[in-house]
């Protein structure tokens, strides 16, 4: 056997022995600290995530372009479909940091950071589309490459880094209505139109 082919040989076990022995690690990370979404991912665990999420997505995909040219009319219409679906999890600027976003484990990533804002139009379109298998990230979208709503989105996504506070506040009347506030704008109402309400239990 030539030494070429020596080489070869011994790079492509190493390889293996590499890859097997990350694999163990983070098993052993995740049979140590158990499945408790309390126990925050470690550096090790966060960077092979990392790594698999952007292999997961093909050369063919992280190479699309956004057919949708930016303008203040997309952005502005992409920002309340952004409040209304996204910023459950995600927050209105986007930093991950809600209700919801604080107790998902993987936690949703800051969008205005460069960990996202350095992926390709196409890479952010497939991961919406898509959605991240093992998070609590969903798929949004079909599998096509024309979704025009989608691409509006991947546009919002670039605008959060310079998301202004008067367009945070316009996006607090897009997001959706939570259950209490329901409640509390039913007994309004019922209030403003007269009608007297009985506490339970109540026999007058």
């Amino acid at each position: 056997m030539s030494s070429k082919w020596r080489f070869s040989l011994w790079s492509f076990l190493a390889g293996i022995l590499a890859a097997a022995a990350l694999v163990l690690t983070v098993a052993g990370m995740w049979v140590r600290d158990g499945f408790s979404a309390r126990q925050r991912a470690g550096a090790i665990e966060t960077e092979v995530a990392h790594f698999a999420l952007h292999n997961s997505v093909s050369t063919h995909q992280r190479a699309l372009a956004n057919p949708v040219a930016p303008s203040a009319e997309v952005i502005a219409a992409a920002r309340d479909h952004f409040a209304d679906h996204c910023a459950t999890c995600h927050a209105n600027n986007g930093s991950g940091h809600s209700m919801y976003g604080d107790g998902l484990n993987p936690p949703p990533p800051d969008l205005r950071l460069e960990v996202t804002q350095s992926k390709s139009d196409g890479e952010l379109y497939s991961i919406i589309q898509n959605g991240v298998r093992m998070s609590g990230m969903p798929a949004f979208g079909t599998s096509s490459e024309h979704d025009l709503e989608t691409w509006k989105l991947v546009l919002f996504v670039r605008h959060l880094p310079s998301l202004t506070p008067e367009e945070e506040r316009a996006m607090q009347q897009a997001n959706p209505i939570t259950p209490s506030e329901l409640r509390e704008q039913q007994a309004e109402d019922q209030f403003l139109q007269g009608i007297s309400i009985q506490p339970k239990g109540s026999t007058r």
